[in-house]
């Protein structure tokens, strides 16, 4: 019997998909094989490959054959099965326990299983057709063959941005980046409690502390026999990043694992977080999904180093900044200086809440404090909106994205304040025990395509107000490149960036940074709003030309 639903099948090929060795004879196709891998496509299962061989050769082999398209990320290299497999599996963005590995040999079978707990292993394609009839291999009918296409997609973009990784690790290299971990973790407690409650996309363990009850047990822990406990400094040439990590431990006789790991997204895509699990020695770890990088994107580290802060050199700027809009702009601030401020991406009890929200700089202040629901919702609260006034008020420049503003999620509560909600965090919502309660206190707004332009612009002429004579407020346009296969999008961000250089003209302090004109297009992935590193290090680059 099949455990679980299956959704791909990861073929072993010599004496397991065709008969024989492909790089010692001439091999025998299997039609029954060829037939079965069809047969799974079009019930919306799809397969790949896991094989020790020259990958010429096979693509040569499967397209005689016509088979090579049904295939889908095929790994064919040397390398370990079992490693190569949860690389596969982590593409296609899968579970171990929803994939199937066929292959004749039992070692290798074993070492898969060991590598990728879940995995369904099986000796040969026959065990497999034995079992076509279990409810948890009947997939869904796609005679059409659109699963397999979108799988094809998830494939192309893994990729593509394997290609990225290659390129970023050579601009990683000449940064010189340095960590050191400090033990004496009581002296930065308040930090420790932001990264673990703040951050998201880096937060691999989402253990929150969420009251005075848990912080307290956490600190208690810190001092119990068998945890060990380091928080995470870094730092480049271009400047000195503070403490960006936290880690805790438990060792016992019987297991040694991770109980928080957790990591700034300012210094995501550097390879800092597997560098410090490798450097722990891999402890057993339940990531809590969704993350935004895996604990393996790279096949080895090599540009960190340990270092003591004294090596910092050439720091970009010792300006004070405001840095408003989604997690990417924690990775343009680590390019700004030091003294950046971030208001960008937040949770509240494990949602998304979003601080790129018109109404934090338009709102009155008593009426979000005095508001019985805005503790209740993951939108920016009293504390960040004061927070991010005060920053305001300090501020030598300040750098927006707000595009995000454009999008429909606005909603009306009881308390008479309009919000923005993240759109996945609308759904959580919804579809939590929360849901109800959301329905009965909150009210949708249709605003129109020039009441959210409207809402930008009132956003700018504020952010002007709350700062310094002589600050800019510098706002970034939007990328309209990568666009090809979508065209509306593409025709809204150009009308959105022409309404911005047209506000320009008439708002004081308020000025445009084209990202298109400044940033390279390779350094675009293809969702056509996140760059690799290389790509924010051009954009600050644009920035510190704006400062004063």
């Amino acid at each position: 019997m099949i455990a679980s639903e299956v959704k791909l099948v990861v073929w072993d090929l010599d004496d397991t998909f065709w008969q024989g060795t492909l790089s010692e004879e001439t091999i025998v196709p299997i039609a029954g094989n060829t037939d079965l891998v069809r047969l799974l496509a079009a019930r919306g299962i799809v397969s790949s490959i896991c094989s020790k061989n020259e990958r010429h050769a096979v693509e040569v082999q499967l397209k005689t054959l016509e088979m090579w398209d049904y295939f889908v990320l095929p790994s064919v290299s040397f390398a370990s099965k079992g490693r190569a497999i949860a690389e596969v599996i982590e593409a296609l963005q899968l579970r171990p326990e929803n994939v199937v590995f066929l292959d004749d040999n039992p070692s290798v079978r074993a070492e898969a299983a060991y590598t990728c707990p879940g995995l369904q292993c099986l000796a040969s394609p026959d065990e497999l057709r034995a079992v076509l009839d279990d409810p948890q291999l009947q997939g869904k009918p796609d005679p059409e063959l659109s699963r397999l296409a979108q799988y094809r997609q998830l494939a192309e973009r893994f990729d593509r941005r394997q290609n990225h990784a290659a390129s970023d690790a050579d601009f990683l290299r000449q940064s010189e980046i340095r960590i050191e971990i400090d033990y004496a973790v009581e002296n930065h407690i308040d930090r420790i409690v932001e990264l673990i409650n703040r951050s998201n996309q880096l937060n691999f363990t989402k253990r929150r502390l969420l009251d005075a009850a848990a912080k307290a047990r956490f600190v208690e822990e810190l001092s119990l026999f068998g945890f060990k406990a380091g928080v995470v400094r870094a730092w480049d040439k271009y400047g000195d990043y503070g403490v960006v990590g936290f880690f805790m431990t438990l060792a016992t006789l019987r297991e040694y694992r991770l109980e928080h790991f957790v990591f700034s997204c300012r210094i995501m895509n550097m390879g800092i977080e597997q560098y410090v699990y490798e450097y722990l020695k891999k402890p057993a770890i339940d990531v809590a999904q969704p993350v935004a990088n895996g604990l393996a994107d790279h096949p080895r580290i090599a540009w960190i180093h340990f270092g003591t802060g004294a090596e910092v050199v050439d720091r970009l700027h010792d300006r004070q900044l405001v840095l408003i809009g989604g997690c990417d702009m924690l990775q343009l601030s680590t390019y700004c200086g030091g003294r950046s401020s971030e208001f960008t991406n937040r949770t509240h009890r494990g949602i998304i809440k979003r601080l790129d929200d018109p109404f934090i700089l338009l709102d009155d202040s008593e009426a979000v404090a005095a508001s019985p629901l805005r503790g209740e919702i993951p939108a920016f609260d009293f504390e960040d909106l004061i927070e991010l006034r005060d920053a305001l008020a300090q501020a030598d420049a300040v750098v927006v994205s707000l595009y995000r503003m454009m999008e429909i999620n606005y909603f009306r509560g009881r308390d008479g304040l309009t919000v923005r909600f993240d759109e996945d965090a609308v759904t959580q919502i919804l579809a939590s025990d929360r849901g109800l309660w959301f329905v009965r206190n909150f009210g949708f707004l249709e605003f129109s395509h020039e009441q959210r332009q409207e809402l930008v612009r009132l956003s700018l002429v504020r952010l002007a107000e709350l700062t310094q004579p002589g600050c800019p407020v510098i706002v970034l346009l939007e990328n309209t490149r990568k666009l090809e296969a979508n065209p509306n999008e593409k025709a809204l961000r150009e009308i959105y960036n022409q309404f911005l250089v047209d506000q320009s003209r008439t708002i004081d302090r308020v000025e445009c940074i084209d990202v298109n004109a400044v940033t390279k297009v390779d350094w675009l992935f293809d969702d056509g709003f996140h760059m690799s590193r290389q790509g924010y290090f051009e954009l600050a680059q644009a920035v510190r030309t704006r400062l004063p």
